[in-house]
């Protein structure tokens, strides 16, 4: 497993910012990189972790307060050794950002999306989640404050045609934060679910209408941490939850055509 920082020395940070030490995975691009720059700049030290070396470093070359970590996430049966080769390290981590995801935009039954495809985005987008977490409660739960922060979609309430098996691991997210809060009620651990609408990333590109940046969504995901809540619907995020709730069929027939 590639699990290596490049400098020798951490840069061993103190949390005097909002959050303590946070990691967050999917951090070369997209919505996981903007968090871990808007984190950095409310003082919140950031362990980025990510698949590839050359973004990453570039993302911590950017603020010192965020140290790179190069791990593949869907390598299930080794997040406990990484977990515990990240609180040797940094024993001052307080904060998990599950926000690393992949998705296939096609239909089930085309040609080219295979069994391993599937498998690939089941083990990234709610396997690693899972396992994570599970890997760090122990840490988590014996700090004064924690949290656990899981980065779902619209999605997972309302599937996209050409995303079934995105659409079920992030619905799949979502139930497991619902138990996971109920399981951590008692416990210093506050879990939390962030709901985001179509995000411009890397992911995205050449799909869908009416996108949001990733330091809007990343904005708006801090502040809701920061405001306490624990359901953090950003963006149109907000309206499909309603929709949702007293419209499904007009929320479903949005989704079919996008």
């Amino acid at each position: 497993m590639s699990h290596a920082r490049t400098p020798t020395t951490a840069r061993q940070a103190t949390s005097a910012g909002p959050l303590p030490r946070t990691i967050v995975t999917g951090a070369s691009s997209g919505i996981g990189r903007a968090l871990a720059l808007e984190l950095a700049r409310r003082g919140v030290p950031v362990l980025a972790v990510a698949r590839h070396a050359e973004p990453l470093q570039a993302l911590a070359d950017a603020h010192e307060l965020i140290e790179p970590w190069v791990a593949d996430l869907s390598r299930i049966d080794e997040m406990d050794g990484l977990a515990a080769q990240w609180l040797l390290r940094y024993p001052d981590i307080g904060a998990l950002v599950n926000n690393a995801g992949i998705q296939h935009d096609l239909r089930v039954d085309d040609a080219g999306y295979t069994a391993q495809d599937m498998r690939a985005e089941v083990e990234l987008n709610l396997l690693a989640p899972m396992a994570l977490t599970r890997a760090l409660l122990p840490h988590l739960q014996a700090q004064q404050r924690a949290w656990v922060v899981n980065v779902g979609s619209v999605l997972g309430s309302c599937p996209k045609r050409t995303a079934a098996v995105y659409s079920a691991t992030k619905a799949g997210l979502d139930l497991f934060t619902q138990a996971l809060r109920v399981q951590m009620q008692g416990s210093p651990v506050r879990v939390v679910h962030a709901v985001m609408p179509l995000v411009d990333t890397p992911m995205t590109r050449g799909r869908g209408r009416g996108k949001i940046p990733p330091d809007v969504a990343a904005q708006a995901l801090v502040r809701g941490l920061l405001a306490g809540h624990t359901d953090i619907r950003i963006g149109k995020a907000r309206a499909a939850w309603h929709l949702q709730r007293w419209a499904p069929g007009l929320l479903a027939r949005m989704l079919r055509t996008a």
